[in-house]
Protein backbone atom coordinates (compact mmCIF):
# COMPACT_ATOMS: atom_id res chain seq x y z
CA UNK A 1 0.00 0.00 0.00
CA UNK A 2 1.32 3.28 -0.89
CA UNK A 3 2.16 6.31 1.83
CA UNK A 4 0.35 8.66 0.54
CA UNK A 5 -2.29 7.60 -2.04
CA UNK A 6 -4.18 10.18 -3.81
CA UNK A 7 -7.06 9.13 -5.73
CA UNK A 8 -9.44 10.59 -9.01
CA UNK A 9 -8.65 14.19 -7.37
CA UNK A 10 -10.70 16.77 -8.69
CA UNK A 11 -10.67 20.56 -7.73
CA UNK A 12 -12.50 23.58 -9.65
CA UNK A 13 -12.71 27.07 -9.62
CA UNK A 14 -15.71 28.42 -11.13
CA UNK A 15 -15.29 26.78 -14.88
CA UNK A 16 -11.52 26.52 -14.29
CA UNK A 17 -10.52 23.07 -13.17
CA UNK A 18 -7.46 23.07 -11.70
CA UNK A 19 -7.28 19.48 -10.92
CA UNK A 20 -8.34 16.59 -13.18
CA UNK A 21 -8.90 13.23 -11.76
CA UNK A 22 -5.39 13.41 -10.31
CA UNK A 23 -4.22 9.83 -9.39
CA UNK A 24 -0.62 9.75 -7.94
CA UNK A 25 0.68 6.81 -5.39
CA UNK A 26 3.94 7.83 -3.38
CA UNK A 27 5.63 5.48 -1.65
CA UNK A 28 7.23 5.95 2.31
CA UNK A 29 10.24 7.69 2.27
CA UNK A 30 10.12 9.15 -1.38
CA UNK A 31 10.88 12.31 -2.58
CA UNK A 32 8.87 13.32 -5.11
CA UNK A 33 8.32 16.46 -6.66
CA UNK A 34 5.22 18.07 -8.89
CA UNK A 35 7.24 19.78 -11.88
CA UNK A 36 5.38 22.21 -14.54
CA UNK A 37 4.65 25.40 -15.87
CA UNK A 38 2.70 28.25 -13.85
CA UNK A 39 -0.99 27.41 -13.46
CA UNK A 40 -0.53 23.31 -14.02
CA UNK A 41 -2.05 22.88 -10.99
CA UNK A 42 0.95 21.36 -8.88
CA UNK A 43 0.50 23.86 -5.71
CA UNK A 44 -3.41 22.91 -5.82
CA UNK A 45 -2.21 19.48 -5.56
CA UNK A 46 0.26 20.27 -2.56
CA UNK A 47 -2.47 22.26 -1.24
CA UNK A 48 -4.77 19.51 -1.48
CA UNK A 49 -3.03 16.85 0.34
CA UNK A 50 -2.00 20.00 3.29
CA UNK A 51 -6.19 20.27 3.85
CA UNK A 52 -5.04 23.79 2.77
CA UNK A 53 -7.55 23.46 -0.38
CA UNK A 54 -10.51 21.54 -0.24
CA UNK A 55 -11.16 19.25 -3.39
CA UNK A 56 -14.43 19.06 -5.22
CA UNK A 57 -14.07 14.95 -5.32
CA UNK A 58 -11.67 12.75 -5.08
CA UNK A 59 -10.13 10.81 -1.64
CA UNK A 60 -6.73 11.09 -0.23
CA UNK A 61 -5.35 8.84 2.25
CA UNK A 62 -2.23 8.86 4.32
CA UNK A 63 -0.99 5.82 5.66
CA UNK A 64 -3.75 3.87 5.50
CA UNK A 65 -5.88 7.04 6.73
CA UNK A 66 -8.67 8.88 4.70
CA UNK A 67 -7.86 12.30 5.23
CA UNK A 68 -9.68 14.09 2.47
CA UNK A 69 -11.56 16.06 4.23
CA UNK A 70 -9.89 16.62 7.89
CA UNK A 71 -8.97 20.18 8.79
CA UNK A 72 -5.22 21.03 8.42
CA UNK A 73 -4.56 20.44 11.73
CA UNK A 74 -5.36 17.51 12.12
CA UNK A 75 -2.57 15.95 9.55
CA UNK A 76 0.32 15.03 9.73
CA UNK A 77 2.74 16.83 7.67
CA UNK A 78 4.77 19.89 7.73
CA UNK A 79 4.96 22.51 5.36
CA UNK A 80 7.73 25.51 3.85
CA UNK A 81 6.44 27.70 1.60
CA UNK A 82 8.33 30.16 -0.96
CA UNK A 83 8.17 32.64 0.94
CA UNK A 84 9.28 31.06 4.05
CA UNK A 85 6.12 32.89 6.32
CA UNK A 86 8.28 33.50 9.25
CA UNK A 87 7.10 35.68 12.26
CA UNK A 88 8.80 39.31 11.71
CA UNK A 89 7.93 39.53 15.25
CA UNK A 90 9.27 36.40 16.82
CA UNK A 91 13.04 35.49 17.30
CA UNK A 92 14.65 32.57 15.28
CA UNK A 93 13.97 30.34 18.34
CA UNK A 94 10.53 31.13 19.10
CA UNK A 95 9.92 30.79 15.40
CA UNK A 96 11.05 26.80 15.02
CA UNK A 97 9.23 26.56 18.69
CA UNK A 98 6.00 27.72 16.81
CA UNK A 99 4.61 24.30 15.83
CA UNK A 100 5.91 22.29 19.30
CA UNK A 101 2.62 24.34 20.97
CA UNK A 102 0.21 21.93 19.30
CA UNK A 103 -0.66 18.98 21.43
CA UNK A 104 1.40 16.44 19.44
CA UNK A 105 4.07 18.33 19.46
CA UNK A 106 4.02 18.86 23.37
CA UNK A 107 3.93 14.98 23.59
CA UNK A 108 6.98 14.56 21.37
CA UNK A 109 9.33 17.34 23.01
CA UNK A 110 7.75 16.57 26.63
CA UNK A 111 11.18 14.01 27.71
CA UNK A 112 13.52 16.94 25.87
CA UNK A 113 12.04 20.33 26.54
CA UNK A 114 10.87 22.91 23.96
CA UNK A 115 14.57 24.04 23.80
CA UNK A 116 16.89 21.38 23.51
CA UNK A 117 14.32 20.44 20.33
CA UNK A 118 15.08 23.90 18.60
CA UNK A 119 18.63 23.86 19.21
CA UNK A 120 18.52 20.58 17.85
CA UNK A 121 16.74 21.70 14.64
CA UNK A 122 19.34 24.30 14.23
CA UNK A 123 22.25 22.52 14.67
CA UNK A 124 20.05 20.15 11.79
CA UNK A 125 20.08 23.15 9.37
CA UNK A 126 23.26 24.20 10.03
CA UNK A 127 22.57 27.46 12.17
CA UNK A 128 23.05 26.34 15.45
CA UNK A 129 23.25 29.54 18.10
CA UNK A 130 20.88 31.57 15.93
CA UNK A 131 18.18 31.09 18.52
CA UNK A 132 18.45 35.22 20.01
CA UNK A 133 18.38 36.40 16.15
CA UNK A 134 15.37 37.54 14.04
CA UNK A 135 14.43 36.84 10.63
CA UNK A 136 15.28 40.45 9.63
CA UNK A 137 18.62 39.61 10.44
CA UNK A 138 19.54 36.59 8.54
CA UNK A 139 20.10 36.16 4.76
CA UNK A 140 17.56 34.51 2.03
CA UNK A 141 19.19 30.74 2.15
CA UNK A 142 19.44 31.21 6.38
CA UNK A 143 15.35 32.60 6.74
CA UNK A 144 14.89 29.17 4.54
CA UNK A 145 16.49 26.80 6.89
CA UNK A 146 14.86 28.00 9.52
CA UNK A 147 11.46 27.40 7.63
CA UNK A 148 12.65 23.69 6.84
CA UNK A 149 13.91 23.50 10.75
CA UNK A 150 10.30 24.68 11.74
CA UNK A 151 8.62 22.62 9.43
CA UNK A 152 10.27 19.59 11.04
CA UNK A 153 10.32 20.54 14.66
CA UNK A 154 7.41 18.44 14.83
CA UNK A 155 8.77 15.26 13.36
CA UNK A 156 5.74 15.71 10.93
CA UNK A 157 4.98 11.87 8.99
CA UNK A 158 5.00 14.27 5.77
CA UNK A 159 6.87 17.30 4.38
CA UNK A 160 5.83 19.86 1.44
CA UNK A 161 7.96 22.08 -0.13
CA UNK A 162 6.13 25.22 -2.14
CA UNK A 163 8.95 26.53 -4.36
CA UNK A 164 11.17 26.31 -1.79
CA UNK A 165 14.16 27.54 -3.39
CA UNK A 166 12.44 30.20 -5.94
CA UNK A 167 13.66 33.07 -4.17
CA UNK A 168 17.18 33.06 -3.71
CA UNK A 169 19.88 33.34 -6.18
CA UNK A 170 21.17 30.89 -8.40
CA UNK A 171 24.43 30.08 -6.56
CA UNK A 172 22.25 29.75 -2.56
CA UNK A 173 19.40 27.69 -5.05
CA UNK A 174 21.72 24.67 -6.11
CA UNK A 175 23.89 24.90 -2.58
CA UNK A 176 20.68 24.46 -0.51
CA UNK A 177 18.77 22.19 -3.13
CA UNK A 178 21.68 19.94 -2.47
CA UNK A 179 21.30 20.30 1.50
CA UNK A 180 17.34 19.72 1.25
CA UNK A 181 17.92 15.98 -0.22
CA UNK A 182 20.69 15.31 2.13
CA UNK A 183 18.63 16.36 5.07
CA UNK A 184 15.60 14.21 3.50
CA UNK A 185 17.34 10.76 2.91
CA UNK A 186 19.09 11.30 6.27
CA UNK A 187 15.33 11.32 7.97
CA UNK A 188 13.58 9.08 6.06
CA UNK A 189 10.79 11.98 5.79
CA UNK A 190 8.68 11.57 2.55
CA UNK A 191 8.70 14.80 0.47
CA UNK A 192 6.63 16.33 -1.89
CA UNK A 193 7.69 18.85 -3.72
CA UNK A 194 6.43 21.90 -6.16
CA UNK A 195 8.87 23.36 -8.29
CA UNK A 196 8.98 25.13 -12.42
CA UNK A 197 12.09 24.39 -12.42
CA UNK A 198 13.75 21.30 -14.42
CA UNK A 199 16.92 21.38 -13.33
CA UNK A 200 16.05 21.18 -9.75
CA UNK A 201 13.83 18.20 -10.15
CA UNK A 202 16.06 16.51 -11.74
CA UNK A 203 18.84 16.87 -9.55
CA UNK A 204 16.71 16.18 -6.28
CA UNK A 205 13.68 13.68 -7.28
CA UNK A 206 13.44 10.04 -6.53
CA UNK A 207 10.40 10.30 -8.99
CA UNK A 208 8.82 13.53 -11.12
CA UNK A 209 5.65 14.30 -11.79
CA UNK A 210 5.40 16.43 -14.94
CA UNK A 211 1.89 18.28 -15.14
CA UNK A 212 0.04 20.25 -17.44
CA UNK A 213 -3.48 21.83 -17.45
CA UNK A 214 -4.40 20.12 -14.14
CA UNK A 215 -3.49 16.74 -15.59
CA UNK A 216 -0.55 14.58 -14.90
CA UNK A 217 2.02 13.83 -18.45
CA UNK A 218 4.19 11.37 -16.91
CA UNK A 219 5.63 10.37 -13.74
CA UNK A 220 8.37 8.50 -13.29
CA UNK A 221 12.39 8.39 -12.53
CA UNK A 222 14.56 11.66 -13.76
CA UNK A 223 16.46 9.59 -16.04
CA UNK A 224 13.48 7.99 -17.22
CA UNK A 225 11.16 11.23 -17.79
CA UNK A 226 14.48 13.25 -20.04
CA UNK A 227 15.60 10.14 -21.83
CA UNK A 228 11.90 8.90 -22.70
CA UNK A 229 9.32 11.43 -23.14
CA UNK A 230 5.95 10.30 -23.21
CA UNK A 231 4.44 13.38 -25.65
CA UNK A 232 5.56 16.52 -26.98
CA UNK A 233 4.72 18.34 -23.97
CA UNK A 234 7.04 16.78 -21.53
CA UNK A 235 9.92 16.24 -24.23
CA UNK A 236 9.74 20.08 -24.58
CA UNK A 237 10.00 21.19 -21.00
CA UNK A 238 12.35 18.86 -19.55
CA UNK A 239 15.58 20.61 -20.91
CA UNK A 240 16.67 21.23 -24.41
CA UNK A 241 15.99 19.18 -27.69
CA UNK A 242 15.14 18.87 -31.57
CA UNK A 243 11.73 17.15 -32.89
CA UNK A 244 12.79 15.19 -35.93
CA UNK A 245 9.80 14.07 -38.07
CA UNK A 246 11.18 11.44 -40.93
CA UNK A 247 9.59 9.06 -43.31
CA UNK A 248 10.96 5.60 -42.84
CA UNK A 249 12.48 3.31 -45.28
CA UNK A 250 13.51 0.40 -43.61
CA UNK A 251 13.32 -1.54 -40.46
CA UNK A 252 15.51 0.81 -39.00
CA UNK A 253 15.94 3.18 -41.60
CA UNK A 254 14.43 6.38 -42.13
CA UNK A 255 14.59 9.66 -44.33
CA UNK A 256 14.57 12.83 -43.63
CA UNK A 257 15.15 15.19 -46.46
CA UNK A 258 18.04 14.58 -48.31
CA UNK A 259 19.48 12.49 -45.80
CA UNK A 260 18.88 8.55 -44.72
CA UNK A 261 19.27 8.31 -40.76
CA UNK A 262 19.95 4.73 -39.01
CA UNK A 263 18.02 3.96 -35.80
CA UNK A 264 18.71 2.20 -32.92
CA UNK A 265 15.73 -0.04 -32.87
CA UNK A 266 12.94 -1.52 -35.47
CA UNK A 267 10.22 1.01 -36.25
CA UNK A 268 6.87 1.19 -37.53
CA UNK A 269 6.97 1.25 -41.26
CA UNK A 270 3.40 2.08 -41.73
CA UNK A 271 3.71 5.50 -40.70
CA UNK A 272 6.04 8.57 -40.30
CA UNK A 273 8.24 9.02 -37.13
CA UNK A 274 9.02 11.00 -35.08
CA UNK A 275 12.25 11.36 -32.81
CA UNK A 276 13.59 13.77 -30.05
CA UNK A 277 17.06 13.97 -29.84
CA UNK A 278 18.74 16.14 -27.09
CA UNK A 279 21.27 18.93 -27.86
CA UNK A 280 24.47 16.71 -25.86
CA UNK A 281 23.99 13.79 -28.13
CA UNK A 282 24.83 15.84 -31.30
CA UNK A 283 28.53 14.34 -31.76
CA UNK A 284 31.33 17.07 -34.10
CA UNK A 285 33.23 14.87 -36.27
CA UNK A 286 36.47 16.11 -38.56
CA UNK A 287 34.88 17.80 -41.46
CA UNK A 288 35.97 14.82 -44.54
CA UNK A 289 34.87 12.29 -41.71
CA UNK A 290 32.10 10.23 -43.51
CA UNK A 291 30.46 8.30 -39.76
CA UNK A 292 27.14 6.79 -39.86
CA UNK A 293 24.02 9.59 -39.32
CA UNK A 294 26.44 12.12 -39.78
CA UNK A 295 26.34 15.42 -42.23
CA UNK A 296 27.15 18.63 -42.99
CA UNK A 297 25.04 21.29 -41.36
CA UNK A 298 25.55 25.51 -41.07
CA UNK A 299 26.34 27.23 -38.14
CA UNK A 300 23.29 30.17 -37.69
CA UNK A 301 24.13 30.99 -34.18
CA UNK A 302 26.89 30.31 -31.32
CA UNK A 303 26.28 30.62 -27.78
CA UNK A 304 29.56 30.10 -24.97
CA UNK A 305 27.48 29.35 -21.52
CA UNK A 306 30.77 28.47 -19.47
CA UNK A 307 30.89 24.55 -19.10
CA UNK A 308 29.62 23.88 -22.66
CA UNK A 309 28.46 25.37 -25.53
CA UNK A 310 25.35 25.85 -27.58
CA UNK A 311 25.61 25.67 -31.70
CA UNK A 312 22.45 26.57 -33.35
CA UNK A 313 22.62 24.73 -36.95
CA UNK A 314 21.11 24.53 -40.25
CA UNK A 315 21.16 20.83 -41.26
CA UNK A 316 18.88 21.45 -44.33
CA UNK A 317 17.45 17.69 -43.97
CA UNK A 318 13.46 19.03 -44.08
CA UNK A 319 12.99 20.34 -40.48
CA UNK A 320 10.98 23.41 -39.64
CA UNK A 321 13.38 23.97 -36.89
CA UNK A 322 17.08 24.42 -36.85
CA UNK A 323 19.15 21.55 -35.17
CA UNK A 324 20.69 22.70 -31.50
CA UNK A 325 23.57 21.28 -30.37
CA UNK A 326 25.74 21.15 -27.00
CA UNK A 327 29.29 20.19 -26.98
CA UNK A 328 31.69 20.68 -24.26
CA UNK A 329 33.52 24.05 -24.23
CA UNK A 330 36.51 22.26 -23.15
CA UNK A 331 36.64 19.83 -26.51
CA UNK A 332 35.90 23.27 -28.85
CA UNK A 333 39.26 24.38 -27.18
CA UNK A 334 41.05 25.57 -30.76
CA UNK A 335 37.92 24.97 -32.78
CA UNK A 336 36.57 28.46 -33.47
CA UNK A 337 33.23 28.32 -34.60
CA UNK A 338 31.15 31.52 -35.57
CA UNK A 339 28.03 32.07 -37.63
CA UNK A 340 28.14 30.83 -41.10
CA UNK A 341 31.08 28.09 -40.20
CA UNK A 342 30.03 24.50 -41.78
CA UNK A 343 30.25 21.71 -39.15
CA UNK A 344 30.70 17.66 -39.39
CA UNK A 345 27.77 16.49 -36.76
CA UNK A 346 26.12 13.29 -36.47
CA UNK A 347 23.56 11.54 -34.83
CA UNK A 348 24.21 8.43 -33.28
CA UNK A 349 21.89 5.70 -34.22
CA UNK A 350 21.02 4.78 -30.40
CA UNK A 351 19.85 8.45 -29.62
CA UNK A 352 17.32 7.65 -32.61
CA UNK A 353 14.32 6.44 -30.27
CA UNK A 354 10.85 7.16 -31.77
CA UNK A 355 8.41 9.34 -29.75
CA UNK A 356 4.50 8.37 -29.46
CA UNK A 357 2.35 9.61 -31.91
CA UNK A 358 1.36 13.65 -31.51
CA UNK A 359 -1.89 13.60 -28.94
Amino acid sequence: MAHLDIQQLTKRYGSFVALDKIDLAIQEGEFVVLLGPSGCGKTTLLRAVAGLELQDSGQVFHAGRDISKLSPARRDYGIVFQSYALFPNLTVGDNVAYGLNSKKGDRKVACQGVNHRVAEMLDLVGLPGTESKFPAQLSGGQQQRIALARALATSPDLLLLDEPLSALDAIERVRLRSEIRSLQTRLGVTTIMVTHDQEEALAMADRIVVMKSGKIQQIGKPQDVYRSPENDFVADFIGRGNLIEACPVGAQHVRAGDLTLRCGVDIDQTRNQRFYVRPEDICLHNILDDCENSFNAQVLKYEFLGPYSLVTLDAKFGQSRPLVAQFSSNYLQGRPIQAGSILRVGIPAEHLHPMPMAA
